[in-house]
Order: structure tokens, then sequence, then C-alpha cells
């Protein structure tokens, strides 16, 4: 399996026709991308890193929230003022499949739309785009996302994303998920074992699994207990991958058997991603999220209790329609008594087509930003108490790269200026969490043991230690 790496581009095969890449949004839209880029490869395209120099564009993008939907807008409004005569012009992912033909007639200069079910029909598309033909493919045509799809992996080395399912299920009334990627489904074992090993054999030592509802892995396929726990054991059989990540459990899927997995297996990160959204039960009814904030609280201390050390990450919803002041007084104590390591915040965004969209007592967007700087205040602390117990710890971390601090860095103050290690432990994912940085001897995609010395808002710096101390 090739990869492309650093600044990536690479040359994926030695064809006349070039293509420039443009993926926004989540790690599930990367791995789209990544499959697209493997199938226009094997078709004789060649990548490069500039639309100027490419035949052909396709921006992958992403339609979640307002904010995504405007990054999407723009990148493809850029590149439609860029375009070169010949060129053409493909949008894919979340924004095609949401709003389809509409893209093509508001933007001219689109030659192709390809949706989230259809992307690896991207050679097909790109095809009939040189012909004239205007395609527009939104269907979720033979469900490829089911079958190993051979893709260009353009994460550091070392780390790799695989998908284990597409779509969602689940009716939350802020969420337009289910509309732009269809119900749940599970890609067989055989093939996710297929694309892991592959994986490995290319250098992956760092496996991150994702899908909509990581844990909800196996239901549809008539396994109501322990998918994703059976999927684990497997995957933890592959040589050479070190360590294998959950991205995004879900509170009401999520089994004894997915827990003691994690507790048991020395490759199962220690590390749990799991959105809450909110905390208190009026809202989050009205969100048709399950349970409440004290069911909430009785998970987190059956992981912690179960799997000592654990990482802890969630994410929360600030200004659903109908949310009081009252409610946002109990997510804020809520956060105090749940002490998670991080948090993200984002305000609610009133997509239409969501039944949140239609609620009464819509949150002013300036009540909203207000709530939010209160609440991340909040987690500041928490955050900071997490921080503190894993300094003097010694972790194992896995080296990404050499870099040089900025000067406005915190961390330069402590480490110098010289160049630093930076890389990332088992309590930190890619891209969310910050890192580890240290000076000393070291080279990219090694373990290491790092003892933590001390931290900063987001990151942690330490000193190399000589022996292995275990994962």
């Amino acid at each position: 399996m090739e990869r492309l790496c650093g600044e990536r581009c690479a040359v994926v095969s030695k064809g006349m026709n070039r293509v420039a890449f443009v993926s926004l949004g989540c790690a599930k839209n990367l791995v789209d991308s990544e499959v697209m880029i493997g199938k226009l490869g094997a078709a004789g395209w060649q990548l490069v890193p500039e639309a100027t120099d490419a035949d052909a564009v396709v921006i992958n993008t992403c339609a979640f929230i307002d904010a995504a939907k405007a990054e999407s807008t723009d990148t493809i409004l850029l590149h439609a003022a860029q375009k070169k005569a010949g060129q053409q012009l493909i949008v894919a992912g979340c924004l095609s499949q949401r709003f389809g033909e509409e893209l093509r007639a508001l933007v001219p200069e689109i030659d192709g739309v390809v949706g989230t079910g259809a992307y690896a029909s991207i050679v097909e598309v790109l095809d009939e785009a040189r012909a004239g033909l205007g395609p527009v493919r939104l269907g979720f045509e033979a469900e490829p996302e089911h079958d190993f799809l051979p893709r260009l992996v353009t994460t550091p080395r070392a780390t790799a994303y695989l998908k284990v399912a597409e779509g969602c299920d689940h009716p939350c009334t802020f969420c337009i998920i289910p509309k732009l990627r269809g119900a749940f489904r599970s890609r067989s074992r055989e093939s996710i074992l297929m694309e892991a090993r592959a994986l490995a054999a290319a250098g992956t030592r760092e496996l991150i699994l994702i899908a909509q509802d990581t844990s909800m892995y196996g239901r549809d396929r008539g396994q109501r207990r322990g998918g994703l726990a059976q999927l684990l054991e497997e995957l933890s059989a592959i040589e050479g991958l070190e360590w294998i990540r959950l991205l995004y459990l879900y509170p009401a899927t999520v089994d004894d058997e997915l827990i003691d997995a994690m507790a048991r297996l020395p490759k199962v990160c220690k590390y749990m991603d799991m959105p809450l959204q909110h905390a208190h039960p009026e809202v989050l009814r009205a969100m048709l999220r399950p349970s409440n904030g004290e069911r909430y609280l009785e998970i987190l201390s059956e992981f912690r209790q179960r799997i000592p050390g654990i990482t802890m990450r969630s994410t929360f919803i600030v200004g659903f329609p109908g949310e009081t002041d009252e409610h946002v007084a109990y997510l804020e104590e809520w956060i105090a008594r749940a002490e998670l390591d991080r948090v993200g915040f984002f305000t609610y965004s009133r997509e239409e087509g969501t039944p949140g969209a239609a609620l009464p007592a819509q949150v002013p967007a300036k009540v909203k930003r207000q709530r939010l700087l209160r609440l991340r205040e909040a987690q500041r602390l928490a955050s900071g108490r997490a921080r503190e117990k894993r300094v003097g710890r010694v972790e194992r971390v896995l080296v990404e790269e050499r870099r040089v601090l900025r000067k406005s860095d915190p961390l330069r103050g402590v480490l110098g200026p010289a160049p630093v290690w930076a890389g990332r432990s088992m309590g930190e994912a890619p891209g969310v969490d910050g890192g580890v940085y240290f000076a000393g001897d070291a080279s990219v995609g090694e373990f290491v043991d790092v003892r933590l010395d001390g931290a900063t808002a987001f990151d942690f710096h330490g000193t190399r230690v000589a022996a292995m101390v275990g994962v």
C-alpha cells in the first residue's frame, strides 16, 4: 500500500493526467479522499500538490455545521475563480450529498458532483466530466465501504485511520449526518482485517478505528453485544501494530465486553473519546440523546475503575434550543465533577432539515458565545487538574516529527530554541489533543519512553528515559 506523507504530495502513477486534492472535515472524510486518490492512481492519474499544476481538482467537502459549510463553499469558490481552461473541478463529500444538482447550478464552473455514497466511482465521474456530461452521483451505490478498497494513506507514516462502519442510525435532533451518510452499516470483519494487515505491512504502527458510532460495530449484522471487542481481539493479533485507538464511542452502545477488551488488550490505547453533547436530562431529551448526566458519570467511573490511567475526551453542544441558564449551570457543575481530560465545545448550529431547526426558543448567538466561554473556563480548570496527575509519569511516545518551537510557544522557555522532537502518547489523539515534546536522540516513527516533566495548557514536555517501561 502506497503512502502520502509530509506535504501530502507524491506521484502515485506515471500517468499523464494530474489531479490535486483538497480534503476538508473529519477523519472519515480523509479516508474517503485516500480511497479516491488510490482509485485514481490505479487508473493512471498522477497526484500533484497544487491546483495550478492539475488537470483536475477534487474538493472533498464537509457540511456538518454552518462553519464547515462555509469553509467548503469558500474553498469551492476559490478554486472556481482560479480554474484553468480545460481543467475539471469536481466537488465530493457531504456538501455534494446534501445539495447535489444545486451546486452545479450555483457554481457553473463545477464539472461533476459525487456524494458520500458514490466516492468509489471517482474515476468514472472524472471521465464523464471530461466528456462534458456533468455527472452528479449521489446514491449509496454498491456499498463500497463494505469492501477493502486500497488507498493512498496521507497521514504520517506510523499512523493510519481505518473506517469500520459508515452512516448512523441515531435520531439526534441537531444532526444532519444520517441524511448525508445513510443508515449505519458495519463493514465485514474480513475486509477490516485485510485492510489492517495491509496497513501494518506498509508501516502503520498506530491504527485509529473510526465510525460515526464505533461502539455500535457489528450490531446491524446481528451481533448485539461484543462486536467491537471481538474485532479488537483480532486486530491485536496483527504483527506490527503497536497501538489501536478508538474514536467516537456512544454512551448507549458501549458494553462491558468493550471495556473489558480495552482494559485487557495491551495494544488498545487507554483512551476514550465519547461525545456526550450535554448533561442536563431535559436538554438531552430535546436532543433525543440517551440517558442523563448522572448515568454518564457512572459510565466514566466504570471506565476509570477498570482501566486505570485512561485519558478521557468528550464534546458538548452549547445553546441548543430551549437551553436555559439553569441547564448551563448544571452542565458547568457536571464538568467539574466529571474531571474529563479534554473537552471540545461547539455552539449549536441550526441545520436546515433537522428537527432541532424547527424547535422554539432558539438561543441568540451572543448568549451561546457567552455560555461557551463560561463552560470552557470550567473545563480549563478540570483539564489542568488532569494534566497535573500525569506529570511525573513515564509514558510511551510515538515520535512524529522534528520541530523548531516558535518564539511565542510557552514550551520554548523550557526546552530552548534548538529543535525538539514532537510526538504523542496513548493519551493524545492526532489533530485534537496536543502532544509531547522532548529533546535528545530519536527518530520519526519510533516509540520512546518519556518522563513527563511538566505541561502547558495544551502540551506536555519531558525527558527521554533510557529503558523501555512497557506500554
